[in-house]
């Protein structure tokens, strides 16, 4: 992902628009317009110093802050840092791999390779930093884990039985529950579910889990978000629906 995609992902998330992000901008001391961060974010102009770019992600309150910093460093390094950088990022992807791979307990998915594959230089290397040292004390499972949730998926949580669980990757519920939360599912029967439960289900045959609260009229099934803007599923039967389970709890993943 380049330095604009990136931008343009951590101002979308945010959902600010620029006039706003220029203003909060100047509480970091940073000056900059509307019309210079647009163009920042559609590939106009060059990445800006580190600071505006800190002042930018901080301001949306993106998780990315060092990545983007990062990633602006790197489109303007000589090429010789960048060759070495990239090729150091892809050793670091194959040993990932490698490392997946050898927890026998799970079979690589597509997401999962997926995952991997697109993980900026700096990503690659924190997440590689975690599970491979000199010592080779190396979890996979946990690796594996941390795979599967990043990447949208649903991990059990070994502790709880039969509890599932993965980070929300949309605004659907916010702001009662923020995106990127912990949500913390348990598998119900259907005809134990109440009106307003939220249960998680992958729409539309989609990899991406997401929640509704559910309601009940008449002879229909509707699936309501918090955030108006997104789509209200009105369906017969659960069976129509691929469900997961029943929110139980969450936390805000700071």
């Amino acid at each position: 992902m380049s330095y604009a995609e990136m931008l343009n992902s951590i101002i979308s998330e945010s959902e600010l628009s620029l006039r706003q992000i220029s203003k909060l901008c100047t509480q970091f001391d940073i000056s900059i317009t509307p019309s210079y961060i647009s163009q920042l974010k559609n590939g106009k102009l060059p990445p800006p110093s580190p600071e505006v770019s800190l002042a930018i992600a901080k301001v949306c309150n993106s998780k990315n802050q060092s990545q983007l910093i990062f990633q602006g460093y790197m489109e303007k390094a000589p090429d010789v840092i960048k060759e070495y950088m990239l090729a150091s990022s892809q050793l670091n992807r194959i040993m990932l791999e490698s490392l997946y791979k050898s927890n026998k307990d799970n079979t690589m998915t597509q997401e999962a390779v997926d995952f991997i594959r697109n993980l900026d230089v700096l990503s690659a290397l924190e997440m590689s930093s975690r599970y491979v040292n000199a010592d080779n004390n190396i979890d996979p499972a946990e690796l594996v884990k941390e795979i599967t949730l990043s990447g949208g998926g649903i991990a059990k949580v070994q502790a709880q039985g039969d509890m599932v669980n993965f980070f929300l990757g949309d605004t659907s519920m916010s702001p009662m529950i923020p995106v990127h939360s912990y949500i913390y599912i348990l598998p119900t029967r259907l005809d134990l579910l109440k009106e307003r439960d939220i249960i998680a289900f992958y729409p539309n045959n989609r990899k991406q889990a997401t929640l509704r609260r559910i309601f009940y009229s008449n002879d229909k099934i509707l699936l309501i978000p918090e955030d108006k803007n997104y789509q209200i599923y009105i369906i017969k039967h659960l069976e129509e629906i691929d469900y997961i389970g029943k929110v139980v709890s969450y936390k805000v993943d700071l």
